[in-house]
C-alpha cells in the first residue's frame, strides 16, 4: 500500500474522531495528533501518529515515550486518571517480534495513565475492521479509497482543513462563553464604593459604628423598624481600608469575568439578589452592625458554579479547580474567624446560584425550570426575613449595646448611652464592662454615689480591672473617702504599675 494512502487513512482516521465523534483537537504536527473525548470517566485521550518502524526497539522507545507525554498531559488537564490509545498509521510492522507492546502501559505513582498501543498496519482489511481496545466501540467506518495520488492529495488538503476548522469554530464557540459582554457595571460598582468610603471617612470614619448606621449598615434594631432600605444600602460601606481594598480586589477580578460571561443586565440582578439574600442572611444570623460587598461577591461565586453546571467541561478545563479551591479557602476562612459574617457569604452563595439560574447564560433558551428558581428566590429570602424577626428578642447584643454606648459617651451623648447600658445590665447583672460605662455616666451625672456602688458591682465581678479601681479611687475623692481612695489607687497602681496617671493621683492625695 503507497505511503500517500498512508497518510490519506491517518487524516480519514483524525476527521472521523473530530467531526464525528466530537474529539477535542489537542495538538497536531508533524503527522501526530493528540485528541480528548472529553465525556468518558476516566478521561480518554488518544494518540494518532503516522510513523514506520523497522525494528521493535523504535517502536518501543516512541510508544515509552508517548506514555510519559500522556501522564503530563493528565497533570496539565487536572485528571485524577487518564485512559486512552496510542495509535499508528504504518506501512507495515516492525521486523522483529513486538507483540510484548500490545499490553498496556501504565505510569504514574498509582498508575493514572494507562496507554494502550495499536498498530494498523498496511493492509486494507485491518483498516477496515479496527478491533483492538476502545476502538472496538468506536464503529470506524470504511473510509473511501482513492487510487489516484492527486484526487487522494486533494482529499487530504481537504480534510486537514475540516479538522482545523472544526476545531476554530469549537474554540471560538468556547471562548465566546467568557467575551459576551463588557465589565461596565462592574467598573461602576467599584466607582461607587470607592465613593461612599471616601465621604464616610470624611464623616466620622468607615470604623466608627455610629457612622456606619448613620450611612445605611446593616442594623438589626432598625431594620426591625421599617428601615429595609439597608439590606442595599450595606453593600456599598465597608468597614476599613484593608475591608474595602479586599473587596474592592475581589469584585475587580470576579466581577470582571461573571459580567463577561452573563452581559451587563444579568451582571446586575445577579450582583444585587445575592447582595439582597446576602444581607437578609446576615440580618437573621448575626446581630452585629455589618457592611461590606461579601455577600454579593459570593454571589458571583455562585454564578461560576453555575456555568460549572451549565457547562461542566469548559467549566472544569478553564476556571472550575481554581474557583473551587478559592472558594472552599474563603468559607473554612470565615468558619475559622469569629468576627467574618459568614452568614452573608453563605447567603450570598446561594443567592447568587439562584440568580444566575433565573437569568441564565446569553445563550441558553429560556426554560420552564426558570419559575422553579424564581419561587426558590422568593422562598429562600421571605424565610430568612421571618428567621430574622422571630428572633427579635436577639437582635441586640451586649457587645454590640456596649460598643454602642461607649461611642455615644466619646461623643458626650450621655443620655442616649444610657438605656443601653441599663438594658444591658438589666438582661446581664454579671457584666462588669456595664458596670463601668454606667459608672462613668453616673459620675458624669454628678450622683457619685451610685457611681460608686457600680465600681464596686465592677471590682467583684473582675478584680483586675485596673481602670475601675482608679475610676473607684476618683469617686472616693469626690465623696471626701480619703482612706478608701488611697486604698483603691493602691490596687489600681499595684495591677498596672505603668500608669502614670495613678501614681500621679496617689501623689496628690497623699500631700493633701
Amino acid at each position: 500500500m503507497s505511503v500517500w494512502k498512508q497518510d490519506l487513512y491517518f487524516w480519514q482516521l483524525v476527521h472521523y474522531y473530530v467531526t464525528e465523534r466530537g474529539f477535542r483537537l489537542l495538538y497536531e504536527k508533524n503527522k501526530e495528533v493528540w485528541l480528548e473525548d472529553e465525556n468518558p470517566k476516566p478521561k480518554r485521550i488518544i494518540r494518532i501518529a503516522r510513523r514506520d518502524f523497522d525494528w521493535q526497539n523504535q517502536l518501543r522507545k516512541d510508544v515509552t515515550e508517548t506514555v510519559k507525554r500522556a501522564e503530563l498531559l493528565r497533570k496539565q488537564l487536572k485528571q485524577k486518571k487518564i485512559a486512552g490509545e496510542n495509535i499508528y498509521i504504518s506501512m507495515y510492522p516492525p521486523v522483529d517480534s513486538w507483540d510484548d507492546l500490545t499490553r498496556p502501559f501504565y505510569l504514574g505513582k498509582k498508575q493514572q495513565t494507562m496507554m494502550k498501543m495499536v498498530l494498523i498496519p498496511s493492509g486494507l482489511e485491518e483498516k477496515r475492521s479496527v478491533t483492538s481496545g476502545e476502538l472496538s466501540k468506536d464503529l470506524i467506518p470504511a473510509f473511501p479509497i482513492y487510487e489516484d495520488i492527486d484526487m487522494a492529495e486533494v482529499v487530504i488538503g481537504r480534510l486537514k482543513r475540516e479538522v482545523r476548522q472544526h476545531t476554530k469554530k469549537k474554540e471560538e464557540e468556547e471562548r465566546s462563553f467568557f467575551l459576551y459582554g463588557k465589565p461596565i457595571a462592574t467598573y461602576v460598582l467599584l466607582i461607587m464604593i470607592a465613593v461612599m468610603f471616601y465621604i464616610v471617612e470624611q464623616n466620622g470614619g468607615s470604623t466608627h459604628v455610629l457612622t456606619l448606621i448613620e450611612f445605611g449598615a446593616k442594623y438589626n434594631p432598625a431594620i426591625l423598624d421599617g428601615e429595609w432600605w439597608r439590606f442595599f444600602s450595606s453593600m456599598f460601606l465597608h468597614i476599613g481600608f484593608i475591608h474595602l481594598f479586599m473587596n474592592s480586589l475581589a469584585l475587580f477580578y470576579l466581577g470582571g469575568a461573571v459580567e463577561r460571561m452573563y452581559g451587563t443586565s444579568r451582571f446586575v440582578l445577579i450582583y444585587f439578589i445575592a447582595g439582597l439574600i446576602g444581607s437578609i442572611s446576615s440580618f437573621a444570623f448575626n446581630e452585629q452592625v455589618a457592611a461590606g460587598a461579601s455577600g454579593a461577591i459570593f454571589g458571583l461565586f455562585g454564578a461560576l458554579l453555575y456555568f460549572g453546571i451549565a457547562q461542566p467541561k469548559l467549566f472544569f478545563r478553564t476556571m472550575g479547580m481554581n474557583v473551587l479551591v478559592i472558594l472552599g479557602i474563603n468559607l473554612v476562612f470565615g468558619f475559622v474567624m469569629p468576627m467574618i459574617d459568614n452568614g452573608a457569604h453563605i447567603g450570598g452563595l446561594v443567592g447568587g446560584f439562584l440568580a444566575a439560574a433565573l437569568v441564565q447564560l446569553p445563550k441558553e433558551r429560556g426554560r420552564p425550570r426558570q419559575i422553579f428558581y424564581l419561587l426558590g428566590t422568593i422562598i429562600l429570602a421571605l424565610s430568612l426575613f421571618w428567621l430574622g424577626h422571630i428572633k427579635e428578642d436577639q437582635q441586640m447584643s451586649s457587645l454590640l449595646s456596649l460598643q454602642l454606648a461607649q461611642e455615644y459617651m466619646q461623643e458626650g451623648r450621655f443620655d442616649e448611652a444610657y438605656p443601653l447600658i441599663e438594658t444591658v445590665l438589666e438582661e446581664e447583672n454579671d457584666n462588669p464592662e456595664a458596670y463601668f460605662l454606667m459608672a462613668y455616666l453616673e459620675y458624669e451625672f454628678g450622683d457619685y454615689e451610685k457611681a460608686r456602688e457600680s465600681l464596686l458591682k465592677t471590682v467583684e465581678l473582675r478584680p483586675s480591672f485596673h481602670e475601675a479601681h482608679y475610676n473607684l479611687a476618683l469617686t472616693h475623692s469626690r465623696l471626701g473617702n480619703t482612706e478608701e481612695a488611697i486604698a483603691s489607687l493602691e490596687e489600681a497602681i499595684a495591677l498596672a504599675p505603668e500608669e502614670e496617671e495613678y501614681q500621679a493621683l496617689y501623689d496628690d492625695i497623699m500631700t493633701d
